[in-house]
């Protein structure tokens, strides 16, 4: 507040409002000090003019009125920032059950609160249309979360994604996270997250994006926690024993094919596999052609369907 009740100023500043300019002999009686309240006005522009007059209300508290402004807007979107980390850290059993969800801010803001503080577990189902929702994992990051418990991190991707270059990223983000299993399938029903069988993330709608519903509910969750195990189950692991793979394919061809299904650059993939990239691009190039596929994506999608 620029004004102290019943302070001298708010005084004086009433008094001109009430009978306009006033020669500084006549408002002696109106306060205590009149130099040191007339100066504090003037430089704050409640009071203009010799002899002085009162400002306009409005044009001499604006800068006040927009900084309070400013100030409750920061306060409240750092309420409502709290709030949902309050709602997605699982310790906390008061608040709805079910959380709704309706920006993409909001659930990127959830999603990386939990993949920085999950303890135990990870589970999710990837479906199209694909939403990227984190940045890369930091190198250090291992199967050990923060809490210094194991953490074990299965994720299903739908194959139909794989064309997607973000869903590559993140399926290179998914294996950097020490530990981590991943499978493919040809469908799955929606997306999901479930974090430390404690919080989950999933869409009002089946095959939707936004908005995303963070339920906290315990049987609630137990029934997701159902349906993922019944996806993870179907699900064929991207590691697999490609024991169905066709003999033109040698060792080498393996090697790279279980990176190239796990999301790798040929960079990558020449560095694990001790081969120039121009040799990895050329195994890659005639594996494409083997499968009669013409991008790298789909050549993930057959093998994993036929050769894996």
């Amino acid at each position: 507040m620029p004004f102290h009740r019943d302070s001298d100023e708010l005084r004086l500043y009433k008094y001109l409002i009430d009978y306009g300019p006033t020669r500084a002999e006549n408002l002696l009686d109106v306060v205590k000090d009149l130099d040191r309240s007339l100066d504090w006005l003037r430089v704050r522009g409640f009071v203009i003019g010799d002899p002085p007059r009162a400002r306009r209300p409005r044009h001499a508290l604006s800068p006040a009125v927009s900084k309070a402004a400013h100030t409750l807007d920061r306060l409240r979107q750092l309420m409502e920032d709290l709030e949902r980390r309050y709602e997605a850290s699982g310790h906390y059993s008061v608040g709805e059950p079910v959380f709704k969800l309706t920006s993409r801010e909001e659930v990127t803001s959830v999603f990386d609160l939990l993949q920085n503080t999950v303890r135990q577990d990870w589970m999710q189902l990837i479906t199209g249309p694909f939403l990227p929702l984190a940045g890369p994992l930091p190198p250090e990051r291992s199967a050990t979360s923060a809490s210094g418990l194991t953490c074990r991190r299965r994720v299903v991707y739908e194959k139909e994604v794989m064309d997607n270059p973000a869903v590559m990223d993140g399926l290179r983000n998914t294996l950097r996270w020490g530990g981590a299993q991943i499978r493919f399938t040809d469908r799955l029903p929606t997306k999901l997250l479930i974090v430390d069988s404690a919080v989950v993330l999933t869409p009002a709608e089946e095959r939707g994006s936004l908005p995303m519903l963070m339920i906290k509910s315990a049987p609630l969750i137990a029934g997701q926690i159902a349906r993922f195990e019944e996806e993870w189950a179907k699900a064929m692991p991207y590691n697999a024993d490609i024991s169905h793979a066709p003999s033109d394919l040698d060792a080498q061809d393996r090697r790279i094919l279980q990176q190239v299904v796990a999301g790798e650059t040929d960079k990558l993939i020449a560095r694990v596999c001790d081969a120039s990239t121009r040799t990895v691009g050329r195994r890659i190039a005639r594996m494409r052609q083997l499968a009669g596929v013409s991008t790298r994506g789909q050549l993930i999608h057959y093998a994993t369907k036929n050769w894996l």
